[in-house]
């Protein structure tokens, strides 16, 4: 079976730090499992790690598709399940950081997305049905169709492309096996999954620093040039948090300081959706990064847990 080191937790927690830390100490390669870092020019807004983090450590599925492509947790599970085999055949452990839980969940236990594929007329007709419903009559249709209550509508009806597939499934007599996607008993691989937590009150002090620090650094430049090349706040990568609110103040329809308030009060969501999704995975162990006098200290707890030595095979 093969190896991986997974890095769960909610967003500003620290992921990042620790998993190059565990990247020095293992001399080995990272995946992302984030849904939005894949796409490139998107790198602020995103917490993508810098140019030179990337060039000193070699990450797996970050900028790799332009902002008007769809992405999906198939298409995720696909490539970073040929990224794992790759690296375990150097000899060493791949280190899986992710944020949107439901990736690294499908990844973990196996998930099969085994709805038929749709052509672009049944996509289109998915797109018209989702338009005539109401939010509250889209809830009910969707539940009726699959005996199914997703965790987290919020999510569900944020993820366009995911919302259509659904759509498309149940409109050709799959939604069942679509929402029940076939996965295997336990974990597929031979994971470590570590879950980094700060009290709640930390943890929000945490995001609005970042993201002031975000829009220091240049957010709303992004945003700008992501507009100038055309592309749509309707398509799915703008569905990241603070493109919208930040393409909304360019255009006139929202001042700044609302956008940012915004902003941040939809992060602090994310996080609680977040933590709330981690509770289906009883198998991760969780560090208290306040129980730590410093960085360190959490890192070489972490590595004294981690059941997998530098000498893999």
């Amino acid at each position: 079976m093969e190896q991986v080191i997974a890095i769960i937790g909610p967003t500003a927690v620290g992921k990042t730090a620790l998993s190059f830390a565990l990247a020095e100490y293992f001399h080995t390669e990272l995946i992302s499992g984030d849904a939005y870092q894949i796409y490139r020019h998107m790198n602020i807004g995103t917490a993508k790690p810098t140019a030179d983090e990337l060039q000193r450590y070699r990450h797996y599925l970050i900028d790799i598709a332009e902002p008007g492509e769809s992405y999906s947790a198939a298409t995720f599970c696909q490539m970073a399940d040929a990224a794992i085999h790759e690296i375990n055949k150097k000899h060493t452990i791949p280190i899986l950081v992710g944020g949107t839980g439901l990736y690294v969940q499908s990844l973990l236990e196996g998930y099969q997305f085994g709805a038929s594929h749709a052509d672009e007329t049944a996509r289109q007709d998915a797109k018209k049905a989702i338009q005539s419903f109401t939010t509250e009559e889209l809830q009910s249709y969707i539940i009726a169709q699959t005996d199914w209550q997703p965790a987290d509508w919020h999510e569900l009806l944020a993820n366009t492309n995911r919302l259509v597939r659904l759509m498309t499934a149940i409109h050709m007599g799959e939604g069942r096996q679509f929402v029940r996607a076939t996965k295997a008993d336990g974990l597929v691989y031979q994971a470590y999954v570590i879950g980094l937590s700060l009290p709640r009150e930390v943890l929000y002090a945490r995001i609005e620093k970042r993201i002031d620090m975000m829009l220091e650094a240049g957010w709303i430049d992004e945003v700008q040039q992501l507009l100038a090349q055309g592309i749509s706040t309707d398509c799915q990568a703008m569905k990241a948090i603070g493109y919208q609110e930040l393409a909304a103040y360019l255009q006139g329809t929202m001042p700044l300081e609302l956008a940012v308030a915004q902003i941040k009060k939809r992060t602090r969501h994310f996080a609680k959706r977040q933590l709330t999704w981690y509770r289906r995975m009883p198998y991760i162990h969780w560090f208290e990064k306040n129980n730590y006098p410093s960085e360190d200290a959490l890192i070489a707890d972490v590595i004294h847990h981690i059941p997998f030595t530098k000498e893999r095979i």
